[in-house]
C-alpha cells in the first residue's frame, strides 16, 4: 500500500515535470511580436511577395527584434493563388526600416538548419519557431 501511494504522490509532480520541462531547461518557448505596418510592407518587399499584406503572416523576435519569419497566412481570404508551403528568415539593422531574405525554404536540411541557428541565435531562432519549422527545421533549442 505505501508503494501506491508512493505511486499516487509522485504523479502529479511528474506531470508537472514534463509540462514545464522546456520551459525549465530553457527549452524551445516561441515568443513573436508583431510588426508595425511599415516593418510588414519593408519585410514583404525584401520577400519579393505579391498580393495583400493579409495573406501573410511576418512575425518579430520578441528578444531580438532585428530578426524576422515570414509565411503564407492559411486563414486569409481569396489568398489561395498567393499560397505556397514554406517560410522566409529576414533581418534589419537596427533602425528597422531595411529587411534583407536571410533564407526561405520548405525543406531545409540539417547541417544548413544548424547554421542559420548560429546566425541568427538561440534566442530568436526559438522565438521563430512557426517559421523555422515550416522551413524544415527541427532543431529548437
Amino acid at each position: 500500500m505505501n508503494t501506491r501511494m508512493l505511486a499516487l504522490g509522485l504523479a502529479p509532480i511528474a506531470a508537472l515535470a514534463l509540462s514545464a520541462g522546456p520551459a525549465l531547461a530553457g527549452g524551445a518557448i516561441s515568443k513573436q511580436k508583431a510588426p508595425t505596418a511599415a516593418q510588414k510592407a519593408a519585410i514583404l518587399k525584401a520577400g519579393g511577395f505579391k498580393g495583400p499584406a493579409s495573406c501573410y503572416t511576418v512575425q518579430l523576435s520578441s528578444r531580438k527584434q532585428t530578426m524576422a519569419g515570414a509565411k503564407f497566412n492559411a486563414k486569409a481570404k481569396n489568398c489561395t493563388k498567393y499560397a505556397f508551403d514554406g517560410a522566409g528568415l529576414y533581418y534589419s539593422n537596427a533602425s528597422k526600416k531595411t529587411w534583407f531574405l536571410l533564407d526561405a525554404a520548405s525543406s531545409t536540411d540539417t547541417a544548413q538548419c544548424e547554421a542559420l541557428q548560429v546566425l541568427v541565435g538561440v534566442a530568436a531562432w526559438q522565438d521563430l519557431i512557426p517559421y523555422v519549422s515550416t522551413m524544415g527545421c527541427q532543431n529548437y533549442d
